[in-house]
């Protein structure tokens, strides 16, 4: 079973293999960085909510983030079955 839609799959068979290693982790060390960014986001948010931090920046962030998160989770997914798989 393929989780990868068909066209970017496509697109990604026709990076280098060595390449497709690289930016497959370049996108998951983003996709940790964006969780790392908001389990501190809801860390902060619950020690300033008493000095009236908006909660409206909260999810503005939090969805921000989320979609880098997503983001960066799909491409590292595409790219390392790239690497993963028969040159």
């Amino acid at each position: 079973m393929n989780i990868v839609p068909t066209r970017v799959q496509e697109s990604v068979n026709r990076v280098d293999r060595t390449r497709s290693l690289v930016l497959g982790i370049s996108s998951g060390v983003a996709a940790l960085f964006a969780l790392y960014k908001i389990f501190w986001l809801f860390f902060a948010a619950a020690t300033l909510s008493n000095f009236g931090y908006s909660s409206f920046w909260v999810v503005v962030s939090v969805v921000w983030w989320g979609a880098i998160a997503a983001c960066g989770v799909f491409w590292a997914i595409a790219f390392l079955a790239r690497y993963s798989s028969q040159p």
